[in-house]
C-alpha cells in the first residue's frame, strides 16, 4: 500500500533529478558561451553546408548557385 513516506520519497527523488538536469544543462550552456565566437562559428559551418554565392539567370531571373548549370523553363 502507498504510505505517506513513500509518496514524499518519490516526490523528493523527482525534484532532485529535475534539479540535476537543470544544473547539467546550465553548465553545458555556460561552457558553450565560454568558447570564442570564431570557434563556435567554425563548428556551425562544419555541421552544415557552407554558404554559396548565388547568381541571377539573365533569361528567367531565377537565382542559382554560382558555377552550376541552369536550364530555364519556358
Amino acid at each position: 500500500m502507498l504510505s505517506f513516506s513513500k509518496i514524499i520519497f518519490t516526490a523528493l527523488v523527482v525534484v532532485v533529478v529535475w534539479q540535476g538536469f537543470k544544473l547539467f544543462n546550465r553548465a553545458k550552456q555556460v561552457s558553450n558561451n565560454d568558447q570564442p565566437k570564431q570557434k563556435r562559428d567554425q563548428k556551425k559551418n562544419k555541421a552544415g553546408s557552407a554558404p554559396q554565392e548565388m547568381e541571377k539567370c539573365p533569361n528567367c531571373g531565377v537565382y542559382h548557385a554560382e558555377g552550376n548549370a541552369h536550364r530555364c523553363d519556358g
